[in-house]
């Protein structure tokens, strides 16, 4: 006999324990009242019960014990070899490594918000063969197709810029390489996930969009970045910004309408990298059929802990009865053993979870909102442990109203997230619009000013404060302290950034949630809303970064005029030293060109003299060598090969192969 979880057994070994307890403690027992009762008065005051009546209850129970242990450990015979039958497409995700992927325009930076929407779609095709495509100036395979989504994550996860040395970035590399792969693998049903910042060097956009179109492939894409972008950093220069071949700062920001046309040539669809792309991809892709196959072999065990369950549950019922005094008419005593018996084997847990949702719900009713934050945390570890997954969605969307109401956004911002994972439309639309009033909350809070009409002139006057001091604009300080009525927040650039970064993620969660209910008056409300204010503070950041350089390049003048005029003050001064040592300085030159004209001379006269010193180009003959008079034969011919022989007798001086830098390397 084998068993399929044998560590259950080492429960065995307290039985014995609880056995000698329970002789220690009778011994106790009867000593004590033998010592508080004199021997001569003992029959007629003690009236000792039936031990042996309560040994064999206590021994039937150990057994009864023993043999649920046995049942968890599940003892099996014998095994059944069955084939695994696996429903899956084929899913290659590229993603993009180049430099441009550093830009911090995004929460760390672009490349490991890729990384993470990747591991996103993993767990939303669980039984998918998925593969992983790493470009940038090349395209490499790095994971093949497989359903071993353990060794798919750990490759998403070992991922960077430096796994591909080639710079650039090709997006029509891995449309190729994509296609190439799918032809491989005899498959129909293929789809291309691209997640890129769309920064492409190779121009050949058109060309991949009509090969994805010849293919047949299904290909979505994911933009990860801004509109605004940012500079890509480089720690190998002293200001930690990178600079292309030229020497210019190279600024990158999201190139959406290349992952667009990818998307449109492949029938597929084009989202933004925030909370719920993995959901529209997998809407995306739902038409797209799936093939049968063959998976790996599992040996099933024949468990037999049915025939240790039966006596276990006898044993255990024969101990209550015998230890509740059934044979002296003591029924309330066995009514009260039934009962928990039958308790213990058919309740449910569900029942302590409806209780602490309905505690939950009364606590958040009351407006008691901390204490319904933890109900709900308790309520939902209750669900995990059943994997009731639609009432964990629930539970986390009513975690995230409480923590709204407490103006925790990032709280509230996270739990709405997780109920996106909801099957349930209705759930799926409330968490869209609740969690855009969060982010629009958010950035308000950033702001560290209430919601006015006045808006448009409020944010002039932040953007105005904040380029008039350059030194905030590279501060990464949390939101301003409280402003005085009618005084504009105090900002830095990261502040901007982030109510920037909020209200274009709350813009597409109102824009999801008006996909599902497209009558949701209150989100088309908000959406307009959120749009314009997003428009107005995008206007006064170009105009008050307008005026700052407008008031810089007047300053910039006036100090240049400034620098004229003493300039030329003390030019006055100085011309008359500067005219003398203009003379002195054409008088050695005169004598400079005499004497070099002497010496050309000289060097003439030197070549008629001697015309065996001349140089073939210039008309001299070269005469025979001749032997000296001391010399041999064999000296004489070592001496002529040494001076008429080319080789270079100097130590060669090494040079190191410098490879071409392409203008594009990011």
């Amino acid at each position: 006999m084998s068993f399929v979880h044998p560590s259950w057994l080492l429960l065995l070994l307290i039985l014995p324990m609880i056995l000698l307890g329970a002789i220690l403690t009778t011994r106790a027992n009867n000593k004590a009242w033998q010592q508080l009762v004199a021997a001569r008065l003992r029959k007629q005051l003690v009236k000792e019960g039936s031990t042996t009546r309560r040994w064999v209850a206590l021994i039937m129970g150990l057994l009864g014990c023993a043999l649920l242990i046995i049942v968890l450990a599940r003892p099996y015979g014998d095994q059944t070899s069955t084939t695994e039958q696996i429903s899956s497409r084929n899913l290659l995700i590229a993603i993009d490594t180049s430099r441009s992927m550093l830009v911090e325009d995004v929460a760390p930076n672009r490349i490991s918000h890729a990384k993470a929407m990747a591991l996103e779609l993993v767990q939303t095709f669980p039984n998918d063969r998925i593969g992983v495509i790493a470009f940038s100036g090349a395209a490499v395979s790095m994971a093949p197709l497989t359903i071993d989504h353990t060794a798919v994550h750990e490759t998403i996860s070992q991922l960077d810029t430096n796994v591909i040395p080639s710079g650039g970035s090709d997006l029509a590399a891995a449309v190729e390489l994509a296609i190439e792969t799918f032809k491989k693998s005899d498959k129909q049903s293929n789809a291309l996930i691209i997640i890129s910042d769309g920064e492409d060097h190779s121009e050949k956009i058109q060309f991949a969009g009509s090969e994805i179109r010849d293919a047949g492939t299904a290909v979505c894409t994911i933009g990860v970045g801004s509109a605004e972008g940012g500079m890509i950093p480089d720690l190998r220069n002293l200001d930690g910004k990178f600079r292309d071949i030229k020497g210019n700062t190279v600024h990158s920001k999201l190139n959406s309408s290349a992952l667009e046309q990818l998307a449109n040539a492949g029938a597929g669809s084009y989202v933004a990298a925030s909370s719920g792309a993995d959901h529209t991809i997998r809407r995306a892709l739902a038409s797209l059929e799936r093939t049968q196959e063959s998976g790996r072999v599992i040996d099933i065990p024949n468990e037999t802990y049915q025939w240790f369950l039966c006596p276990a549950i006898v044993l255990l019922i024969l101990s209550v009865l015998i230890r509740s005094n059934l044979f002296t008419r003591k029924l309330p005593t066995l009514t009260t053993a039934s009962a928990l018996l039958t308790l213990i084997l058919t309740g449910s847990p569900h029942l302590q979870a409806a209780s602490t949702m309905e505690r939950a719900a009364d606590a958040y009713q009351m407006h008691d909102y901390h204490g319904a934050i933890e109900l709900f945390s308790e309520a939902l570890a209750e669900a995990q442990a059943e994997s009731d997954t639609r009432y964990q969605h629930i539970i986390e969307f009513s975690q995230g109203s409480a923590a709204y109401r407490l103006s925790r956004w990032d709280v509230a911002s996270r739990y709405f997230s997780r109920a996106l994972l909801s099957d349930d439309d209705k759930l799926q639309e409330k968490a869209h619009y609740n969690l855009g009033n969060t982010l629009v909350q958010w950035g308000w809070t950033t702001l560290d000013l209430p919601p006015s009409s006045d808006t448009e002139n409020v944010f002039l006057e932040s953007m105005r404060q904040l380029y008039a001091d350059p030194a905030s604009q590279q501060t990464q300080a949390p939101a301003n302290q409280a402003t005085q009525a009618g005084q504009a927040p105090k900002l830095t650039a990261a502040d901007v950034a982030k109510i920037k970064t909020n209200w274009q993620d709350a813009i597409s969660h109102y824009q999801a949630s008006l996909m599902v209910n497209a009558d949701n008056t209150e989100a088309q409300d908000n959406l307009r809303e959120v749009e314009k204010m997003l428009e107005q503070l995008k206007q006064a950041q170009e105009q008050a970064k307008q005026e700052a350089e407008q008031k810089k390049e007047d300053q910039n003048k006036k100090d240049q005029g400034d620098q004229g005029d003493q300039k030329n003050k003390q030019d006055g001064e100085g011309d008359g030293d500067k005219k003398d040592s203009d003379q002195e300085g054409e008088k050695d030159d005169k004598n400079k060109s005499d004497g070099d004209d002497s010496d050309q001379q000289n060097n003439q006269a030197d070549n008629q003299n001697n015309p065996q010193s001349g140089n073939p180009e210039d008309g001299g003959e070269e005469q025979a060598a001749e032997p000296n008079p001391e010399e041999t034969k064999e000296e004489f011919a070592a001496r002529i090969l040494r001076e008429q022989s080319d080789a270079e007798v100097r130590p060669v001086r090494r040079r190191l192969m410098q490879l071409r830098r392409p203008e594009k390397d990011w």
